[in-house]
């Protein structure tokens, strides 16, 4: 993938520079003068600049004269900014240039060469040379032509005579003539290419053909606070540029990189629903009950809110993995950070961007239910009452949409001229669930600015973004439920109500299509993102940063269940309305001061820095029920009955009216310095010292560092000029960082609130005219100890690029990581405390694991190329313990599948992997088709005489491996791409098979075909009998296009989540990866079906 980019940035670069320089080249043509050129004393200039990079200044000087400056790469990389207030002939103001930076200037026609003052007859003593003649009899004429790797000329290329001032550039045709001696060498240069040394024999034709250098750009990787070349990063970050991200159909931003980033998974447990979230995970879990996710940054904003932006203006998405990379973000960035960098303007004419889509979807795969008939023959061959209604529906198929339409817009203009540039973009998303009623309609506007003033030493940004965001959610329990319903049964009555049964299985089989079309579940969302960024040059070198953030996001929910609806009726609840709203602002203030100096090839970056954060959250929320009339929604809760009914046993289920508020501070101080000598040894050291609100008293300050160092070793003298290694660096760090979001704000005080209900209660009055009276007292057990996770991880990797051409490139990394002070609810010795479980620190976590990035440019051709990008990881995971000194855990049970008490099928355990599947062992069935588990002994005995002490660990829930494989192809104006994306190394649950294959539920619950040939005549019990493998691979995105010659029109179709090759029996391997979310399960009733997406797309700048 970074060669590919790197590719594409050589490539545009070639091609901008390449007309450029011809325009360049054909009005200097057609103005030149048939005599020589003028001389540098005949223009006169004006400089007036401080700190501007030296480069800026010859491209100002260039706007001045007719004169072109030419240099090769290595000017290209010069730092120096330059300081000057002179005006004067260019000849002279060169020479003042000359003062501050080490080159020497040589006129030859209208060219003005920059050149290492070593490279001419006087060195270091800032020369300016007129155009020399040189005659000499033994010089000979070289004639020649200067092709890149397709046959195209290279406009534009420096020719050197090696050791002396003669030189040249090629012309609009990439010609070229330069007079040499025999034994002399030609220095070929131009940015973005190989330098080339070429022997002067006999020859006086020399063809000679460039070869792309992809190792010598400067790609510019995104890290905390700031940016670093690509060939410095001593860390383990992975960065995914726009062009590179999945096509298609983008719910969730951070599906633009799946299958991108080795050892991130990230998956969609809701499959195609609208309204879902990503459930992603960062080498593996990291927290017993906290937050196991990265923290978002979205242009320097910690804890962003990924909705808040929409996709397309994403530039790029930098990913942190490693402990010494993260460590500078401190307490929050145990599951690693992830950056996004939305788009900014580019100076220049007006551009205008478009991009827009349309998109359909299909059920990608659904479960065989007996229909009608089976279902009867079923009944008839086991005695069983099949309630015939006469009907043969399909549940599963009346909850569906037919062909559901989204579509998407997104337009964009930017531009600027002088020192400002702009960027602005509207963002409109229209998505259809694969259900009836499901949707979400998303609005996005943005504005960003940036410019400078003060003579170019305030460099000033601002951006705003405000999003909005309708959902209309799902009846997340109908698909479920379709699953259990007598087909036999119809839809509506023949008066057009809906039909229910409610005298079978205790009202289990309610009606799943009125449920679906009669609740009405929606959330009204508002963003709102401001940056406000000021960097001022105080020295050179020197720089004050100040960046203020604020977010604001309101969630205003309401949600109304129709009074006809049969457990409404049932219940005598007839009608249940809510409304919630809850506001959280988040206000960023960070101040840093920033030192940049280089000393004889040692370069040093000094960073340090202050961070204040301050989250407020506030809500308020309301029920009520009994409603006369549905005509009302959720719009007016007084309308209800039941909020002002006293009467005693008035049924007040919903009935409710609540408030709260919270807030939490994070202020930290932290410093970098980055190092390194010539770019061959590297270095990055950071530390952060941070307080946060929510800890204990006597741990609410920690300090987290991070140190890794790296060495270039393509640069050392025994690999210089290998033709097979072109670049090869060797990294290793070790960094602490710290989890506290797993921390309600004051779980570390003691707080009063009301009891909970039933409980604590007291009765005042007298006997005939008393109440009862809600009492308040501690509604916690307080821990003034509590202290955040702690990770520390040890990374080691190697970055490399091999070959003539650097046509592989890659990377491999090594790591180990240890999560500490686990938090989570421990067991409480009661007295002192009032409750018998506290929330505090206690156990160990262990992740170790590897990594692999493999980027091939297979074939590189005109008109044809293939690239392949593979990433693939390994994560093991374990609890080491999950005790402490203070409190002694045990294991915990967790993951109910709906078996009532005490069926939870995952285990939190020391010695095991989180959330490992744990129960019964399954030995088989006796005679009379019962069921047979192994015991502790491993004796076969019967179900009832297993005890706790039976179960066993039966495996991990989350893969052990993951990997993304994408291949690329270009045909002329056709463009191709494939994602093929797996896991493999876990086991993986479908719950339904414990429902649906069971005869003992017939009646309540259909059953699946399956059962037809091996139905099970047992209680229902979870074992490994229902365990299966659920490796994977899944064809998930499928492009082809087709770019237009005008207007950059690019027309494109994107199929997703094509084809999924598994022995599972479930709707999709592909499940949640987050320990606490049941990964590895596919739950009975709550489940939305997964889809295959087809979309068309276009895009056009103009």
């Amino acid at each position: 993938m970074k060669n590919n980019l790197l590719e594409l940035i050589v490539r545009w670069t070639k091609k901008t520079i390449k007309y450029f320089l011809l325009q360049l080249l054909v009005i200097q043509a057609i103005v030149a003068e048939p005599t020589s050129s003028q001389n540098m004393a005949d223009y006169h200039v004006n400089v007036q600049v401080r700190n501007m990079p030296f480069l800026d200044v010859l491209a100002d000087l260039e706007k001045q004269t007719n004169f072109v400056f030419a240099y090769n790469q290595q000017v290209a990389k010069e730092k120096t900014k330059i300081t000057l207030n002179y005006s004067s002939d260019l000849k002279s103001v060169l020479k003042k240039i000359t003062e501050q930076v080490d080159y020497d200037f040589k006129r030859v026609n209208n060219n003005i060469f920059v050149l290492r003052s070593e490279a001419v007859a006087q060195q270091n003593n800032g020369q300016v040379y007129e155009e020399e003649v040189i005659s000499n009899a033994n010089f000979q004429e070289i004639r020649g032509r200067v092709l890149d790797e397709q046959g195209e000329p290279v406009p534009g290329t420096t020719i050197l005579v090696e050791g002396t001032s003669r030189a040249t550039v090629t012309d609009i045709d990439g010609r070229f003539v330069i007079d040499a001696n025999q034994g002399e060498t030609l220095v070929v240069s131009f940015i973005g290419y190989e330098t080339q040394l070429i022997p002067v024999g006999n020859q006086t034709n020399i063809d000679i053909t460039l070869v792309e250098d992809l190792s010598n750009l400067d790609e510019v990787v995104v890290i905390g606070y700031g940016t670093q070349k690509r060939e410095t990063v001593t860390g383990s970050i992975a960065t995914v540029k726009a062009e590179d991200f999945n096509p298609g159909m983008i719910a969730d931003p951070l599906t633009l990189i799946t299958g991108k980033v080795a050892g991130l998974a990230i998956t969609r447990p809701n499959g195609s629903d609208p309204n879902a979230t990503a459930d992603f995970s960062l080498r593996g879990a990291v927290s017993r009950e906290g937050s196991a996710q990265p923290l978002i940054v979205i242009d320097g904003v910690p804890g962003g809110d990924l909705r808040t932006i929409a996709p397309q203006d994403i530039e790029s998405i930098d990913v942190l993995k490693d402990g010494s990379a993260a460590a500078i973000y401190g307490s929050r960035a145990t599951g690693g950070v992830i950056l996004i960098t939305t788009k900014r303007g580019q100076k220049g004419p007006v551009r205008v961007s478009y991009q827009g889509y349309t998109s359909t979807e299909s059920i990608a795969r659904r479960y065989d239910v007996l229909n009608a008939q089976q279902y009867k023959n079923f009944a008839n061959e086991y005695g069983l009452e099949a309630n015939d209604q006469g009907f043969d529906t399909d549940w599963f198929s009346e909850l569906l949409r037919d062909s559901p339409i989204s579509h998407g817009h997104n337009l964009s203009v930017s531009g600027g001229s002088g020192n400002t540039d702009y960027f602005a973009s509207v963002n409109y998303q229209d998505f259809k669930g694969i259900d009836l009623v499901s949707s979400r309609k998303f609005v996005n506007g943005s504005f960003r600015l940036h410019t400078k003033a003060l003579n170019d030493k305030l460099d000033f940004s601002a951006g705003i973004t405000n999003s909005f965001d309708t959902k209309s959610f799902a009846e997340y329990f109908g698909f479920g439920q379709a699953l259990n319903m007598n087909p036999t049964f119809p839809v509506r009555n023949p008066d057009g109500t809906f039909f229910e049964a409610p005298q079978i299985g205790q009202g289990s089989q309610w009606n799943p299509v009125a449920n679906t079309l009669l609740n009405t579940n929606d959330s009204f969302e508002k963003r709102i993102l401001g940056t406000l960024n000021a960097n001022y040059s105080i020295l050179p070198n020197l720089s004050a940063i100040a960046t203020y953030s604020f977010t604001v996001q309101d969630f205003l929910s309401g949600s109304y269940t129709d009074n006809n609806l049969l457990y409404q009726r049932q219940s005598g609840l007839l009608g249940q309305a809510s409304r919630n709203l809850n506001t959280i602002t988040n206000n960023v203030f960070e101040g840093m001061l920033d030192y940049q100096k280089e000393l004889a090839g040692h370069n040093f970056n000094l960073l340090a820095g202050y961070s204040y954060q301050n989250i407020f959250s506030e809500g308020f929320g309301a029920g009520n029920n009994n409603f006369n009339t549905n005509a009302f929604l959720y719009h007016n809760l007084g309308a209800g009955a039941a909020l002002n009914n006293l009467t005693p046993g008035f049924v007040r289920g919903g009935v409710n009216m609540n408030s709260f508020a919270n807030e939490r501070t994070i202020v930290a101080y932290f410093g970098r310095l980055l190092y390194d000598y010539n770019e061959k040894y590297l270095l990055n050291a950071s530390v952060r010292r941070e307080g946060a609100s929510v800890l204990g008293a006597a741990n609410k300050w920690g300090t987290f560092a991070g140190l890794s160092g790296g060495w270039m070793l393509s640069k050392e003298g025994f690999l210089l000029g290998s033709s097979l290694i072109r670049s090869l660096k060797l990294r290793a760090g070790y960094g602490v960082t710290g989890n506290q979001d797993s921390l309600n704000p004051y779980q570390s005080l003691a707080t009063v609130g009301p009891f909970p209900w039933g409980t604590q209660h007291a009765y005042s009055g007298t006997p005939d005219n008393a109440s009862w009276v809600l009492s308040y007292g501690p509604n916690i057990n307080p821990n003034p100890n509590l202290r955040w996770e702690t990770k520390s991880e040890w990374n080691v990797g190697v970055d490399f690029s091999l070959f003539r051409t650097s046509w592989l490139s890659g990377s491999f990394d090594f790591y180990d990581r240890r999560i500490r002070d686990l938090i989570g609810n421990y067991t409480a010795q009661m007295p002192p405390n009032i409750y018998p479980q506290i929330f505090a620190n206690a156990g160990e976590m262990m992740n170790r694991g590897f990594e692999v990035l493999l980027d091939a440019a297979i074939i590189k051709k005109q008109d044809m190329r293939w690239n392949m990008t593979f990433v693939g990881a390994r994560n093991i995971n374990n609890i080491v313990s999950i005790s402490s000194d203070q409190f002694q855990g045990s294991a915990q049970n967790i993951t109910g599948i709906g078996l009532g008490w005490g069926g939870d099928v995952q285990r939190f355990a020391a010695g095991q992997p989180v959330a490992v599947f744990y129960g019964r062992k399954f030995a088989g069935f006796d005679e009379a088709g019962q069921w047979l588990f192994y015991n502790r002994e491993n004796q076969a005995v019967p179900k009832e005489q297993i005890g706790d002490n039976d179960f066993h660990y039966l495996g991990n829930s989350i893969p052990k491996y993951n990997f993304g494989w994408t291949n690329t192809f270009i045909f002329g104006r056709f463009d191709a791409s494939v994602l093929i994306r797996g896991a493999a190394g876990f086991k993986a649950l479908n719950a339904k098979n414990i429902f649906h294959d069971n005869v003992n539920t017939f009646t309540s619950t259909n059953l699946f075909v399956s059962a037809l040939d091996n139905p099970i005549r047992d209680q229902m019990l979870f074992s490994d009998y229902y365990l299966e493998s659920g490796d994977y691979v899944k064809v998930d995105n499928v492009t082809l296009g087709y770019t237009f010659p005008f207007k950059n029109l690019r027309l494109y179709a994107t199929g997703l989540n094509m084809l999924i090759i598994s022995n599972f029996s479930g709707m999709d391997p592909e499940l949640g990866v987050n320990p606490f979310s049941g990964p590895g399960i596919e739950f009975n009733n709550n489940y939305y079906p997964r889809t295959r997406t087809f979309t068309l797309g276009l895009s056009a700048q103009f």
